[in-house]
């Protein structure tokens, strides 16, 4: 009897040759390192958010010789303290002055120059404060956890007691973390994309409904039956079934599996991260998607994605926006997993 294949998310070529990426939190700072070895540090407001809404990121890649690139980013929110395009945001640490960084549009972050980059690294090793001043108002982007987000760069990145880190500093000439290629991942392209709805209570609909039961028992039996099952053709006659797993009180998870196009057998089921499925509009490749709140406003974000490789679906993206904090949508989208598609 042929055993169902659950999902593995990463081939082992990709296993190979990549990094395996992270996301941690630290207070009021979020460190997340993706599978090219690139780190993203960003630090926030105290709070849950209800404070006025402001985040600073910084980037560096891997390699001995790798600058750390500043960003800052503040929400607006449509009454007097909003900021202005074209206006300045004055930058204070401990009560010196680093300089201004001019407001250029609410559709990207400002950014900080190198000096001022540096500086806040600094004073970020210890107790400091951070202001942003503009007009009347006044920001404090808080300080807690920084240290330690900082210290988990340096580790991942390798750079402990070496010249190029950024916390624990020391004249270790051992090699650093060196950056990695994305890895390619094949997708094919299918040419019949239309999609067929088994009706709740149907022959078809019992049969497959009954097939994905016994591939996986793991989705709530109420919610399974609820909904109408979809099925998305793939190649090499094969079709996606999309059926819904379980609700949550604002979002909720679907059960994919891939089955023969006689719908006579499951051939892999997918692990249950996901809630979308289709095909990419331009390449007409067949996708899964799972993005996913974590609180009901909507202010912090986790996403992943898969592709149809003519074989089985492999992983192709993962993302975070990091901590809630306020910013709609998050305030940054925070790579752990990033890749290079190439469509057949």
């Amino acid at each position: 009897m042929k055993k169902v294949l659950l999902l593995t998310l990463l081939p082992v070529a990709a296993m190979a040759t990549s990094i395996k990426g992270i996301g941690e939190n630290y207070q009021d700072w979020d460190l997340v390192c993706d599978n090219t070895g690139t780190c993203r540090m960003a630090g926030y407001q105290e709070g849950d958010g209800s404070e006025h809404p402001v985040s600073i990121l910084f980037t560096r890649a891997a390699g001995e010789n790798a600058v750390v690139e500043g960003k800052l980013t503040i929400l607006p929110l449509g009454d007097d303290r909003d900021i202005q395009v074209g206006q300045d945001i004055e930058i204070w640490l401990n009560g010196k002055s680093l300089g201004k960084v001019k407001h250029i549009s609410d559709d990207a972050p400002d950014k900080l120059t190198e000096e001022q980059t540096k500086a806040l690294l600094s004073g970020l090793k210890k107790e400091s404060e951070i202001r942003l001043t503009y007009g009347k108002t006044t920001l404090k982007v808080s300080d807690k956890g920084a240290a330690a987000a900082m210290l988990k760069m340096d580790e991942f990145q390798q750079r402990l007691n070496t010249p190029s880190a950024l916390i624990r500093q020391g004249q270790e000439k051992h090699a650093v973390l060196a950056p990695k290629v994305e890895p390619k991942i094949d997708a094919v392209s299918v040419n019949n994309r239309k999609t067929i709805e088994l009706k709740h209570g149907e022959k078809r609909f019992n049969h497959v409904l009954a097939l994905l039961r016994k591939a996986h028992d793991g989705c709530v039996d109420e919610d399974l039956e609820s909904q109408d099952i979809t099925l998305y053709p793939l190649t090499q006659n094969k079709v996606l079934a999309e059926a819904l797993c379980a609700r949550a009180a604002y979002q909720y998870t679907n059960y994919y599996a891939v089955l023969d196009d006689k719908l006579s057998k499951v051939e892999q089921v997918l692990a249950e991260q996901y809630n979308e499925a289709g095909y990419d509009e331009k390449q007409g490749y067949a996708f899964v998607r799972g993005i996913y709140k974590g609180r009901v406003i909507g202010d912090c974000w986790n996403s992943e994605d898969a592709v149809w490789n003519g074989k089985i679906f492999i992983r192709t993206s993962k993302w975070t926006t990091g901590s809630c904090k306020g910013f709609g949508g998050g305030a940054w989208q925070l790579p752990i997993f990033i890749s290079d598609i190439i469509v057949k």
